[in-house]
C-alpha cells in the first residue's frame, strides 16, 4: 500500500479560472490503422469544448494519426495523440510487439486518497497526469505494477493507467465516473455486458472474485495480487479471460501469446 496524494481543494473542481490544460489520447496502433481511433477524437473533441481548449482539435489530429501509422510497421504500435492549448497536434508512435498478445497477470498497490470523486478534470484525459504517475512510480517502487486508487474512505475508483473492474458474486462492477476517466475500454464492456455502477468499500472489493484493469492500448489486464495478497485463488479468473478475448477480437489484436 502507498500513501496518496490529495489535491488542495481550489484544484479540485473545473472553474472559469482555471487554465485549460493540454488533452492526449493514447491508443493501439495495428498495421497501418488505429482500430478506435473515431472514438479517441470523439472523447478528446466533447474534452476540448469542455475545458475551452482552443482551437479544438479534429480533422488535423485524425490525419496526423493516419499519416503517423502510414507505413504498417510493427505487429503493434503504441500511439500518443496529444493536443496541448493553442498549438498544433502532436504524435507520438512507438513499435510494442508484446501489444500483439493478450496482456498477462499484474500486482497491484493501492493508493489511498489517489482517487477523488470531485475532480472534475480527473474524468478528462488531459497532460497533467502528475498524480497518476505519481502513484504508479510508489506502486512500481512497492514491487506493483499498478497503482489501484482509492478515495479517502478506501472505496475503489480506477488505476493509475486504467479502469478497474471487480467480479463480486459474478456481477461485474466498477465505479461510476466521477473524478475518473470514463475510458474507451470500459466503455465497450459496459455496452457488451451488465455493469453495476459502484464505488465498492474496501471489504468488498479486497472480497472480490476477480480484479482486473481495462484500457484502449491493453484492452483487459488481470490483478491476481494486491498489496501482496492474492486476488481470489490468486489465478486469472474466467471472467477477465473471456472479456480479454472479447476486447483483442474487437480490435484486432492477434492471438493470445
Amino acid at each position: 500500500m502507498v500513501e496518496g496524494h490529495t489535491l488542495p481543494e481550489r484544484d479540485r473542481r473545473l472553474s472559469a479560472a482555471t487554465p485549460a490544460p493540454g488533452l492526449l489520447e493514447t491508443m493501439l496502433g495495428v498495421g497501418a490503422r488505429a482500430p478506435w481511433l473515431a472514438r479517441h477524437l470523439e472523447r478528446l473533441v466533447a474534452s476540448a469544448a469542455t475545458l475551452g481548449l482552443r482551437p479544438t482539435p479534429g480533422p488535423a489530429a485524425a490525419a496526423a494519426v493516419e499519416a503517423a501509422l502510414a507505413d504498417g510497421a510493427g505487429p503493434a504500435r503504441r500511439v500518443r495523440l496529444i493536443a496541448p492549448p493553442g498549438g498544433p497536434v502532436q504524435v507520438e508512435c512507438r513499435v510494442e510487439p508484446s501489444l500483439a498478445s493478450l496482456a498477462p497477470a499484474a500486482a497491484a498497490a493501492t493508493s489511498r486518497g489517489g482517487w477523488d470523486p470531485d475532480d472534475r478534470r480527473a474524468e478528462h484525459k488531459i497532460t497533467d497526469r502528475a498524480r497518476h504517475d505519481e502513484a504508479r512510480r510508489l506502486a512500481l517502487q512497492a514491487g506493483a505494477d499498478f497503482a489501484l486508487l482509492l478515495d479517502q474512505d478506501g472505496r475503489l475508483g480506477e488505476a493509475c493507467v486504467a479502469n478497474a473492474f471487480c467480479v463480486v458474486d459474478g456481477e461485474l462492477v466498477t465505479a461510476p465516473p466521477l473524478g475518473l476517466l470514463p475510458g474507451l475500454a470500459r466503455a465497450e464492456i459496459i455496452r457488451r455486458h451488465p455493469v453495476r455502477e459502484e464505488a465498492l468499500p474496501e471489504s468488498a472489493w479486497r472480497a472480490a472474485e476477480e480484479v482486473f484493469l481495462t484500457n484502449a492500448l491493453r484492452g483487459v489486464v488481470p490483478i491476481t495480487d494486491i498489496d501482496g495478497v492474492p486476488v481470489g485463488d490468486g489465478s486469472v479468473g474466467p471472467v477477465a479471460r473471456a472479456l480479454a478475448a472479447e476486447l483483442a477480437a474487437e480490435r484486432g489484436v492477434g492471438p493470445a501469446g
